[in-house]
């Protein structure tokens, strides 16, 4: 006599696989992984998309470990926002000339913009987030935002003021800083939607061309 199991529906049951264990590294770089898989979500699914489970995901690892370098997701958020304000300051303060010297409109123009260009396409993501609007950002984001832009615009309206043009009559400094800064933002902009289109290079062309035809030039 053969002796059978019998089995029922309910001893079946789906097997879910394991997250393997994230490898063991140090905290600093483990909290700089979190922060960028955290950075990647917010600019290209928005503010919403960041959870830990998400965080979690893009990054490989179990929440637990999240748990491990934050507290909450609010936390992660404003460790992400001082991260990424601060290095975007970083970025735009090594660009900028800091001696008081006089400098000429032209050779300062371009090389501010093409240092800018360059700074946008090594971090992609964080410029995305700066010149992108993203309605779901928290305020937080938004006021920081608009402190960091005020910074600028005094920096590149105190180098206006050293140009030899700025004593001609008429000349508003002011004003051009913020033709400048706009002109900045449009060009990331159109360079993060198509980068293959819209190069450094091509606006640098552009923007000598354009100089080139300047009076007295």
């Amino acid at each position: 006599m053969t002796t059978g199991v019998l089995m029922t529906t309910r001893d079946v049951r789906p097997v879910r696989k394991r997250r393997a264990y994230a490898a063991r590294v140090p905290a600093a770089q483990r909290r700089t992984q979190l922060l960028d898989a955290a950075l990647t979500l917010v600019a290209t699914l928005g503010h919403q998309a960041v959870t830990m489970d998400a965080v979690a995901d893009r990054a490989g690892v179990t929440k637990p470990v999240i748990y491990g370098q934050f507290t909450s997701r609010a936390e992660l958020l404003a460790a992400l926002l001082r991260r990424e304000q601060e290095q975007a300051l970083a970025q735009l303060r090594a660009i900028l000339p800091a001696d008081a010297a006089p400098v000429e409109p032209p050779a300062l123009f371009a090389r501010l913009f093409t240092g800018f260009l360059e700074t946008v396409r090594r971090a992609p993501d964080r410029w995305r987030c700066i010149v992108f609007p993203l309605p779901d950002m928290p305020a937080e984001f938004h006021a920081a935002r608009d402190r960091a832009r005020e910074l600028v615009l005094g920096r590149v309206e105190e180098l206006i003021r050293r140009t030899p043009a700025a004593d001609r009559a008429g000349a508003d400094p002011e004003l051009a800083a913020h033709t400048v800064v706009t002109l900045f933002e449009m060009a990331a902009r159109l360079m993060l939607a198509d980068p293959a289109r819209f190069g450094p290079e091509r606006f640098l062309a552009a923007v000598n061309a354009a100089l080139a035809g300047l009076p007295g030039r």
